[in-house]
């Protein structure tokens, strides 16, 4: 004997028990920015209590919209996924999905995904940094709804959420500089990324105008990997004199440096500070733990879905908001030490 399927709830059972009209609870389910906070919570509980699956498929041809947005990064660090996590909150207050892909830093693909948006499966991307900015501005197909987080695409007029790279270096080096040292290494990011450049700007800039030369010591640029930060710093122990102090461009480069240090025995914070970038999760975790500049992932993520809302309404018009960065001082830096050698931990000092 056949089994009699259950019948599918629809948006009239759910206008039913509420006493709404159908229209008001279509609005709280495709519209929900337009309705109060309350009647929206009363609308999705009775949905979710009676099941209600909406047809995407049908809503997208009937609309023109998919109300998905993809999420488009570089690769998968624990840093782009808490911006990812931004986006995803300001996401479901307005009744979106998201989706992430990663480029693996290959322009070709991060054409894909614009492609897909352009041909209706997407409503817009957001771009958290890119893989190829040179070949983005000039692209010849046309450019759907694309916003861009974390820094701005050179040659491209669109909204973006980002900070100020060159000024968070800056902040970097004052850090460093008001704790007494004059002898400051810095290991940057891949020279060809713009925000790699502006951060190792900013800490030059600022080295110079306390009176430092910040090629005293090789500028180490490389991939934002612990392994490279450990290698860079094995080269920066054998200067002489050694730093007592070293700006890695991101936090898993720190915390190679921080390795390397330890291997040497020196102690961190004492003989050698360290000061990192990101803030990511990683550097409050690490024993010990880490200094770092303060990037607001998850805020980054949530306006740059509030800025794809807005393209989305024809209201935005290439807005460009900089949120603030700030140093966050934990274990790793400390005062510059007097002047006397660096020596490795447990060494008597000479008489």
């Amino acid at each position: 004997m056949a089994v009699k399927q259950a019948r599918q709830a629809t948006i009239k059972d759910i206008a039913r028990e509420l006493g709404l009209s159908v229209a008001t609870v279509s609005r709280a389910l495709s519209r929900p920015e337009l309705l109060k906070p309350e009647t929206r919570e009363r609308v999705l509980a009775v949905a979710h209590r009676l099941g209600y699956q909406p047809n995407l498929i049908a809503r997208g041809l009937r609309m023109q919209e998919t109300r998905l947005i993809f999420v488009v990064t570089r690769s998968l660090s624990p840093f782009f996924l808490d911006v990812f996590r931004g986006v995803e909150v300001a996401a479901r207050e307005f009744g979106y999905d998201v989706l992430m892909g990663h480029t693996e830093y290959i322009a070709e693909r991060e054409g894909l995904f614009l492609d897909q948006v352009a041909s209706g499966r997407a409503d817009g991307v957001i771009l958290v940094t890119s893989a190829d900015a040179v070949a983005l501005a000039t692209r010849r197909r046309p450019m759907p709804p694309l916003v861009a987080a974390l820094e701005a695409i050179d040659g491209l007029s669109v909204p973006t959420v980002c900070i100020d790279h060159t000024e968070a270096g800056a902040q970097a080096a004052r850090h460093l500089i008001g704790l007494g040292h004059r002898r400051i290494a810095q290991i940057a990011g891949p020279g060809q990324m713009s925000m790699a450049k502006d951060r190792s700007e900013g800490f030059e800039r600022e080295m110079r105008r306390a009176g430092l030369d910040p090629s005293a010591y090789p500028v180490l640029s490389g991939d934002f990997s612990i392994d490279f930060g450990e290698a860079a710093m094995r080269t920066l122990l054998a200067a002489t004199p050694p730093p007592t102090a070293v700006f890695a461009a991101n936090d898993e480069m720190a915390v190679g440096v921080l390795q390397a240090v330890k291997q040497a025995r020196l102690e961190i914070g004492r003989d050698i500070s360290v000061i990192g970038f990101n803030d990511q999760r990683i550097a409050s975790l690490y024993e010990p733990q880490l200094t770092t500049v303060h990037v607001p992932t998850a805020e980054l993520g949530y306006h740059s879905m509030r800025q794809m809302l807005r393209l989305l309404r024809g209201e935005s018009t290439g807005e460009v908001i900089v949120l603030p960065t700030a140093v966050v001082e934990r274990q790793t830096t400390g005062p510059a030490p007097a002047e006397r050698p660096v020596r490795a931990r447990g060494e008597k000092a000479p008489v």
